[in-house]
């Protein structure tokens, strides 16, 4: 087992955590549909942090052709990793500790928790992809133009309550997303 792998193994455990929030709390809006009061917003919040999970998972594949990763590689990853969970954790309603099946309010009571959440996790992906530079993972770097574009629309939702930046915010996010798996990672390959 290689450096990459070691930590890849670490951090997977940390990613199923930040899955398994996001997982568990559509099950139960699923299966409490009768009762549920929907949230765009909220979904499009939610369709974000899973995307981002995704995202970020998917990147740590630029590390695969190292034989040695140094220690601030691996702690940049893991502040990373973490961040990633407390996005997942917190865009996702608590239903068995007693939130409702009130989305649209749990949106306004919550919603900039988390957004500010995305915030933090975005300004720390630009300084990390800069770092990532500095130990030779060039993608990252150049990855940096899309990180830079989020932060716009998340202080936009964190900024501006009405319905339609609520909703525009986490489509543009949405958008640029799906663009860097399309530009940066449209095949993993072995290389």
């Amino acid at each position: 087992m290689g450096p990459f792998e070691f930590i890849i193994l670490f951090f997977s455990f940390i990613y199923t955590l930040a899955l398994t929030h996001l997982l568990f709390a559509i099950t139960r809006m699923i299966r409490h549909r009768r009762s549920l009061v929907f949230s765009w917003p909220h979904a499009l919040w939610m369709l974000n942090a899973l995307l981002l999970l995704c995202t970020n998972w998917i990147s740590l594949w630029d590390f695969h052709r190292f034989d040695t990763m140094p220690l601030a590689a691996i702690a940049f990853g893991f502040v990373l990793v973490i961040g990633q969970y407390f996005v997942c954790a917190l865009v996702t309603p608590d239903f068995e500790d007693g939130d409702s099946f009130d989305l649209r309010a749990f949106h306004e009571r919550e919603g900039r928790t988390y957004l500010l959440t995305f915030l933090v996790l975005i300004l720390f992906a630009l300084v990390a992809n800069a770092a990532a530079l500095a130990a030779g993972v060039q993608a990252w770097a150049n990855e940096n133009w899309a990180v830079l574009a989020m932060t716009p629309p998340v202080i936009l939702a964190l900024t501006v309550r009405a319905r339609w930046a609520q909703i525009l915010a986490p489509l543009v996010l949405v958008a640029l997303m799906v663009a860097v798996l399309v530009v940066y990672y449209p095949a993993l390959t072995r290389g």
